[in-house]
């Protein structure tokens, strides 16, 4: 086995593999495309000549921008879901289909419409999550309270009375 000194170059450059995906490499591309188009990352990766998971992770947390492109897919992704959602809801069902198939087909695409739906509002809470902001701020201004702050600057700027300029109205 080399030790650390016999696999470096005469520049001091250490030899091994060549990277075979660089952030040059259109597999970065297709793969936010294919995340943008509905795909998961793992789902993304499954095509051929794709780098591995571990690979596509650490160019997600080691590259800002490819970081920021994968998060805007992520989102492009879960408006696609919510688009599919619209389409099994709006699906006819196949014709000859009665009692326990007609049943099966329809709990299938309940189980579709739900797991679009729960994963739409992960990716994207602000827009397709359940929780709403039932938060309360009261920002109401108390007018006692500016009376009272009125009145007490009032009476500090009578204790200056050096300071206070009158006028008169015409």
């Amino acid at each position: 086995m080399k030790t650390l000194a016999e696999k470096t170059t005469k520049s001091g450059a250490i030899m091994g593999r060549p990277v075979e995906f660089p952030i040059e490499n259109p597999v970065w591309q297709q793969i936010i495309d294919e995340i943008a188009g509905g795909k998961s990352l793992s789902g993304a990766l499954r095509l051929e000549g794709m780098p591995s998971y571990g690979l596509a992770k650490l160019m997600i947390r080691t590259n800002p921008e490819y970081k920021e492109a994968y998060e805007k897919a992520v989102e492009d992704r879960a408006d696609r879901l919510a688009e599919e959602i619209v389409e099994l809801a709006d699906m006819v069902p196949p014709d000859g289909l009665e009692g326990t198939a007609m049943s099966a087909w329809v709990n299938q695409k309940r189980l579709q419409v739900d797991a679009r739906k729960w994963v739409a509002s992960k990716l994207k809470p602000r827009t397709y999550g359940d929780r709403l902001d039932v938060s309360v701020s009261d920002n109401r201004i108390s007018v006692i309270q500016a009376l009272e702050q009125a009145q007490a600057r009032v009476q500090i700027g009578m204790a200056k009375s050096d300071d206070i300029t009158d006028i008169e109205p015409k």
